[in-house]
Formats: C-alpha cells, sequence, structure tokens
C-alpha cells in the first residue's frame, strides 16, 4: 500500500493506538545512550516546542495508520548571526514499512518543510552504525559533525 506524507500534530501522535508500538522500535533501533532508556516521549515538551514555532512534525501513513514520523527543529545559531537552521529531533519509519522508500519520502518531506523556512539545509542525526547513518552519504548528504557523550554524574 501507498504511503502519504503530511503535517502530523501532537495529539494524532500521542494519540495513535501504533504510537507506543513506533516509539519501542524507534529506541531500540536508535537509543545509544544508556541514560535516557526508561524516559517516555515528553506530549507537553513537544506540544510547547510546537507552540512555540520550533517544532514541525510530519507523520508517515499507510491508510489511516501511522507508520513513522519525523520532528524537525527550526531554531536561530546564535554564534552566527541567528541564522536559521533545521535537524531532525526524530526521523523513524516503521521496519515493516521501509521497503518502498517511505523513509526517504519522509526525508524529502523533511527538506521541503526547512526548505520552506528557508534554512540553506538539514541536518540529521543518525545513530552511529545504524542503517540511516549508511544511507545518508547514498542521497545526498555529507558529515558535518561528530557528536560524542559522556556521563556526568
Amino acid at each position: 500500500m501507498e504511503c502519504t506524507i503530511r503535517p502530523l500534530t501532537v495529539a494524532e501522535a500521542f494519540d495513535s493506538p501504533l504510537f507506543a508500538e513506533l516509539c519501542d522500535e524507534y529506541r531500540d533501533e536508535s537509543l545509544r545512550n544508556p541514560d535516557l532508556w526508561g524516559a517516555l516521549p515528553d506530549r507537553e515538551g513537544y506540544a510547547a516546542l510546537v507552540d512555540a514555532g520550533m517544532l514541525h512534525a510530519l507523520g508517515v501513513f499507510v491508510g489511516d495508520e501511522l507508520a513513522g514520523f519525523c520532528a524537525v527543529l527550526v531554531s536561530p545559531v546564535l554564534h552566527f548571526g541567528g541564522k536559521l537552521i533545521a535537524s531532525t529531533e526524530t526521523l523513524f519509519v516503521a521496519k515493516k514499512h521501509r521497503a518502498g522508500g517511505a523513509g526517504l519520502k519522509l526525508l524529502r518531506a523533511a527538506e521541503q518543510l526547512a526548505a520552506g523556512f528557508g534554512v540553506p539545509g538539514l541536518y540529521v542525526t543518525a545513530p552511529t552504525g545504524g542503517r540511516l547513518e549508511r544511507l545518508l552519504p547514498r542521497v545526498g548528504y555529507h558529515e558535518t559533525n561528530r557528536v560524542f557523550f559522556r556521563g556526568c554524574a
């Protein structure tokens, strides 16, 4: 079945009967920081970022079924004169819906969303060693930064 990509509200995402299952699959595939284990998505936090005009979400739908999501943050970089950048906070499509290109369609929709804000491009965070990390260079992305983590407690 063909997928559609469209704007996704916080309520639509969190109230979807498949949201918990999608979050579990996303967490299993992407979480590299054990300090975050056990934390659930913050509905109020997402809503606050949407209300502030900083977060813009897209959903992948197969029929009426939520099959994936992307949250794009648009924010100023104060160190560089307040120029806007866009970055993915989340980019995920359920494994069972990837074969038809839903992930690439979602990525391209996120790029279009970002372009609508006049940003020069889209930063995409990919889990180290994951499928997305291998895919991005093949679809025109180049590595700009590496993110490292060390616990502080």
